[in-house]
């Protein structure tokens, strides 16, 4: 039978389905939780799986004061529910009263950001949005008066995993859709109150190519804020005063920003942004379709030319067994060959380099022939059962 949560849970499924770029899904997203979970305040977010900083986010109404407020209670105070914590837990959502004990005073940013707006008689929920273990979005939604219900944690909790897919789908339209020759990194230096000291004219040309430029701080997006304020968060609990995200760009392909705190006298922090390297865009891609641990092992291989004989051997398997791993694979990628897999992830980025007769890499990530699996019988691109 189906129940009232189920045609709920199924509207964030469909939205999976439909053909949107990141912005526009995260606008979608928001639009449909406003229906099914009324707010009046809210906030949906990208994250980046391998740190959990966003890459951007979607609001109707918080202009960039108040979300310099949220960044600096997420980063900077000491609270409840913050979407690094909440991205350890199960189910990983929880609203403000309930992590509370029924009094959101005791909350820092109930008393200070939602005090201001007008919700001090109402309720914040907050998810993570997880597929499996790999963390994509997070939303902040909040109640003017009364509490989220149980049902409405439920609802949300239960439509995570969609919308988590939904997000990985949108950055796949959204980022793998242009080749790129490697670029020169840029350099922003902030001073301590995130002001810009120096920016350097390719640091604005990569700033251009952030999905999240809309709202800044001195010219600068939440994107790069927000890395900021990790690295002097970093730094105050004793670490190196370091972060990094791995961004999506609006023309193609992945961006990398390294926040790095100068050093304990001086506040101002550097910012390199540049093209993400290679072997850290192939994990990022091969998180986004959704690959076993299994499955990125024999991707790997297969992307070192390696043939099916040769992933047995090292996984310490047998043929079949990397036949199913290669069929699952495919059909994840959406990819019917060996040739098609290799260039679905890695072509589209590299294309100009290997058109132009660029040789093998040194560290082995790409080279300019075919991979090492000739179609013949037993293969997966043949059809003709393998010879015993």
């Amino acid at each position: 039978m189906v129940t009232v949560l189920d045609d709920r849970r199924d509207s964030f499924a469909r939205l999976v389905s439909r053909d949107l770029g990141l912005r526009e899904y995260l606008d979608a997203v928001d639009r449909t939780m406003r229906r099914l979970v009324p707010f009046e305040l809210g906030c949906v977010l990208s994250l980046d799986p391998a740190t959990v900083l966003p890459t951007s986010h979607f609001s109707r109404e918080l202009d960039i004061e108040h979300l310099m407020l949220i960044v600096a209670n997420e980063f900077l105070e000491d609270d409840v529910n913050k979407f690094a914590d909440l991205a350890r837990r199960s189910p990983p959502v929880a609203t403000l009263r309930q992590a509370t004990n029924g009094d959101p005073t005791r909350s820092r940013r109930h008393t200070g950001l939602l005090t201001e707006f007008g919700f001090g008689d109402g309720d914040e929920l907050r998810a993570v949005f997880r597929d499996g273990d790999v963390v994509w979005g997070a939303v902040a939604i909040h109640r003017r008066k009364g509490p989220f219900t149980h049902s409405e944690v439920e609802l949300v909790a239960d439509a995570g995993p969609a919308i988590a897919r939904g997000i990985r789908r949108a950055i796949l339209r959204s980022a793998l859709a242009h080749e790129h020759d490697p670029e020169a990194p840029g350099l922003i230096l902030l001073r301590a109150d995130s002001s810009v000291e120096t920016s350097t004219a390719q640091a604005d040309r990569w700033v251009g190519e952030l999905f999240d430029e809309g709202l800044t701080v001195n010219g600068m997006p939440m994107t790069v804020v927000s890395v900021v304020a990790r690295a002097r968060q970093a730094l105050a609990a004793g670490a190196d005063g370091s972060a990094s995200v791995r961004l999506p760009r609006r023309s193609g392909g992945w961006l990398r920003l390294d926040a790095s705190v100068l050093d304990d006298e001086d506040p101002r922090v550097a910012v390199i942004i540049s093209p993400a390297r290679e072997p850290e865009v192939a994990s990022l891609i091969v998180e986004i379709y959704g690959l076993s641990n299994r499955e990125r092992e024999v991707t790997r291989l297969v992307l070192h030319g390696y043939s099916t004989a040769e992933i047995a051997a090292t996984l310490h398997v047998s043929s079949y067994t990397v036949q199913d791993h290669l069929k699952s694979i495919f059909q994840k990628v959406g990819v019917r060959s060996r040739r098609e897999l290799v260039s679905q992830l890695f072509l589209q980025q590299w294309a100009p380099r290997l058109a132009a007769g660029i040789g093998p890499r040194a560290d082995g990530w790409f080279a300019d022939r075919a991979p090492r699996d000739p179609i013949g019988p037993g293969s997966v691109d043949d059809p003709r059962p393998a010879q015993p």
